[in-house]
């Protein structure tokens, strides 16, 4: 089961997933089933007349316009994370493979794909969608799930896509059995045994996730049948990423409850997955809020027009380029991050201070751009929604990015006569630290405005988010990745 809402004012939803019980036809009592669902963040529409002149967007035709909300398109991220280095090599994934798991896809994931790639004068892409159970009809109506995860299936191609424009895609769309509700746990581990059997050594994407709190522990059968998936990825040479999440240190219980103490999600916290956190990346632009979130949210409560409560706290000014922890209190959401309950602290994060892990698998591992005021350009026309350039963030862009990162690597191992990167973990925690942005705190704003960005701490819930710091930490891993630098060094490694 999933959790959406519309916020008055902010961007599309917060979702969530945990574990529920159902009962199961014939007897045998109640049985726990995982429910998925995306961790994505669409941008709100914005009433066109309202956008008068220097809005921060302004997409390709059809055209749509953002007064405040900012968006990147793919020679934007090229740039700001030196991709375009890595590509004017020549290294553009030729002969690798990137797998997206989802589910159900979308009725139109191809052709959005080809709109994205012409618009930005890609490769056309080479697109295989596997539905393990076959194509499910598209349904906008069962709980929003379908159209969730259509902007996640749309996401997750485009932008792989956009940072390695030769590799191959692999969509592998799986449907729920109809007795587990919206999201199934069980055809989604087989959409993972299908990649780990059929593309070894290829990258892995997964953008959803649930409360490590769902289950009984590290030994739940849950947890463990997926664990064995990812130990087979990393025999067959394979880099499993998933996504730290969405909403700070809080997360729900099945009951849609904020846990009252900070928690992590699964399955980003195991030590197969390379965890992928988010940064808040500014490029070309500076927030420069003149009041508090909580005025804001008392201008809108008001029910003063958005955009004019927008002016005030999501003001900005012309910049070069500034990465914070990704924690946008506008819009309620946050990047995932802390200490794991089911996994200790494995042998790769050894060198990791004991005062920050506390004995426990400590996530993200690493971070890329997640806001949503400065989320990138997907292109949809599956029904449902207005048919155009929608601005995504959420950690569900971070994953599908660095997993076609590794991908760039892998290429250029290749050509070294070197077998795939694999389990990233262990060689992530020995690249020099000059290979990343490290995050620290950061101050912007002026006068009533100024505001300390120095936390994953999702806005009103009380609960205590995880401090971000110079170094690796809870929030942000060890930064974002300088991509020619980090595609390089490993290269470099055995």
């Amino acid at each position: 089961m999933s959790r959406s809402w519309i916020r008055t004012g902010t961007a599309l939803c917060a979702i969530f997933a945990f574990a529920v019980a159902l009962s199961l036809p014939g007897g045998g009592g109640y049985q726990r089933v995982l429910e998925f669902a995306p961790l994505i963040a669409v941008a709100p529409d914005e009433d066109q007349a309202t956008v008068t002149t220097g809005p921060a967007c302004t997409t390709p035709a059809p055209v749509i316009r953002s007064a405040f909300i900012h968006c990147y398109r793919p020679a934007d991220i090229y740039a700001a994370y030196h991709v375009d280095a890595v590509h004017q090599a020549g290294i553009t994934g030729a002969g690798q493979t990137i797998v997206i798991v989802d589910s159900y896809g979308s009725p139109t994931a191809l052709q959005d794909l080809q709109f994205f790639s012409s618009t930005f004068g890609l490769p056309q892409p080479d697109l295989t969608i596997i539905h393990p159970d076959g194509t499910p009809p598209f349904n906008n109506s069962v709980h929003g799930a379908q159209v969730n995860w259509a902007f996640e299936t749309s996401l997750d191609l485009q932008w792989a896509h956009a940072i390695a424009p030769d590799a191959k895609i692999v969509l592998i769309a799986t449907v729920p059995a109809e007795t587990e509700g919206v999201q199934g746990f069980p055809n989604m581990l087989k959409g993972e045994e299908i990649a780990t059997d059929n593309y070894p050594g290829s990258p892995i994407s997964q953008s959803f996730a649930a409360t490590e709190q769902s289950f009984h522990g590290a030994g739940d059968p849950q947890v463990e049948r997926f664990d064995k998936v990812y130990q087979q990825a990393a025999a067959n040479g394979m880099t499993v990423f998933g996504s730290s999440g969405d909403t700070g240190t809080a997360n729900v219980d099945k009951q849609m409850r904020v846990f009252p103490f900070p928690t992590v999600n699964w399955p980003s916290s195991d030590p197969l997955v390379t965890s992928a956190g988010g940064t808040w990346l500014q490029f070309g632009w500076l927030w420069q809020p003149k009041v508090q979130a909580s005025t804001y949210f008392a201008c809108l409560e008001a029910g003063t027009p958005v955009n004019t409560c927008r002016a005030s706290y999501l003001n900005f000014v012309p910049g070069g380029r500034t990465e914070a922890v990704w924690k946008e209190d506008w819009d309620l959401i946050a990047t995932g991050g802390g200490r794991s309950v089911l996994f200790a602290t494995p042998a790769f994060q050894s060198g990791i201070s004991q005062s920050i892990l506390q004995g426990s698998r400590g996530i993200p591992d690493l971070a890329w751009n997640a806001a949503v005021n400065g989320g990138v350009l997907v292109f949809t026309s599956f029904p449902g929604v207005r048919v155009g350039w929608h601005t995504v963030g959420g950690t569900s862009a971070s994953s599908p990015q660095l997993a076609a990162l590794i991908a760039l690597a892998n290429q250029m191992r290749a050509q070294a006569g070197k077998g795939p990167v694999g389990h990233l973990n262990p060689r992530l925690y020995q690249l020099p630290a000059s290979d990343f942005t490290d995050i620290v705190p950061l101050t912007f704003g002026t006068g009533a405005g100024v505001t300390t960005l120095n936390s994953n701490a999702e806005y009103g819930t009380g609960i205590p988010g995880m401090p971000t710091t110079a170094g690796w930490d809870l929030t942000t891993g060890f930064g974002s990745p300088k991509a020619h630098d980090f595609v390089l060094d490993l290269t470099l490694q055995p």
